[in-house]
């Protein structure tokens, strides 16, 4: 059985480089100093309350990139770039993410479909008057 891509992912490609840049040093050394620095969460924190932080977060998704150059500008742009926030947040965000992206997949099939049909009834009306 093939492995699942990320939902966010591209291609098989994509993923890979993804994987590379979590499973590398400088990732995991710029987490760590995130966490050190925020180490609460600060989706929660900005609400007035007090949860630890186990996740850190890009701002602008690296799969957004289409090299793997432009993947690690992204993944190394600072801490600036990166949210500290708990496994909670984390996950909403990223749910929200792809609520986005089905509903704008949904957008683009309706624009194909109403297209299609276009074409189609051009097509048979051209017919008819011949």
């Amino acid at each position: 059985m093939a492995k699942k891509l990320s939902w966010r992912c591209a291609n098989k490609q994509q993923q890979k480089d993804k994987m590379t840049i979590y499973n590398s040093r400088e990732w995991k050394a710029l987490r760590l100093l995130k966490l050190q620095q925020n180490p609460l969460c600060e989706m929660h924190y900005a609400k007035g309350k007090i949860v630890s932080a186990h996740c850190v977060h890009h701002i602008v998704p690296i799969e957004t990139a289409k090299t793997m150059e432009e993947m690690r500008r992204l993944a190394f742009c600072g801490l600036d770039g990166l949210q500290s926030l708990c496994d909670e947040c984390h996950a909403k965000i990223h749910k929200q993410m792809g609520k986005g992206t089905k509903e704008l997949r949904m957008e683009r099939a309706q624009a194909r479909n109403e297209r299609w049909r276009d074409r189609l009834f051009a097509a048979l009306r051209t017919s008819t008057d011949q």
